[in-house]
């Protein structure tokens, strides 16, 4: 008579059954302590980078919802340029400084999470001459301290382009932060989808 697996394993008769379930109940195990690891550093793979294509601007003052903005050359969000869905935030050079940024990303985190910054950004003409421009992450760490990364936008003409950086927390933090800035002597800078995704290690 032929016995199914499932009923062979069930029979308890014999030592084969036996030892068949036990090898049952240990990959059982394992698969939950597995499943149970996947799960814990899944749990920062998270976005949370808020209005991340600039699409949204209330009360039409020119910086989107959710981002702030700081230095002494106003950009703006425009839609007449953009990567993904209609708008994207424009920086101006002329010889300012300017930063758009959001903060407390993550209200907390361990050291050794890993963080990856991607944004598409597009040049016209641009010069940078003694300042910068670029797209920072850097960690607060309860310590008041931080560490960082950072992509840099190039100078001249460049078209819709992802740009990504990639840096882990070597202390515990109390947030993340993401900061656009730019100090350009000339030139126009576009930048769009934003995203930001945190892996636990």
């Amino acid at each position: 008579m032929n016995i199914s697996p499932i009923r062979h394993l069930l029979a308890g008769d014999s030592s084969r059954p036996r030892a068949g379930l036990k090898v049952l109940l240990i990959a059982s195990l394992c698969f939950a302590l597995l499943a149970g690891s996947v799960l814990s550093a899944g749990a920062y793979d998270l976005t949370k980078v808020k209005n991340p294509s600039f699409e949204k601007d209330t009360n039409g003052d020119g910086i989107p919802n959710n981002w702030n903005r700081g230095g002494t050359t106003p950009g703006k969000r425009v839609c007449n340029q953009s990567h993904d869905g209609s708008c994207s935030y424009r920086m101006v050079g002329d010889g300012g400084s300017e930063y758009l940024y959001q903060e407390t990303l993550y209200s907390s985190g361990p050291a050794g999470i890993v963080a990856t910054l991607k944004a598409w950004t597009k040049g016209k003409d641009v010069v940078i001459g003694g300042g910068y421009a670029n797209l920072l992450l850097f960690f607060d760490h309860s310590d008041g301290s931080n560490n960082s990364c950072a992509f840099l936008i190039p100078t001249g003409t460049s078209p819709w382009t992802m740009r990504s950086t990639s840096c882990d927390a070597d202390e515990a933090f109390d947030s993340m932060q993401i900061w656009l800035q730019t100090d350009l002597d000339s030139g126009k800078i576009w930048v769009d989808k934003v995203k930001l995704t945190a892996v636990a290690p």
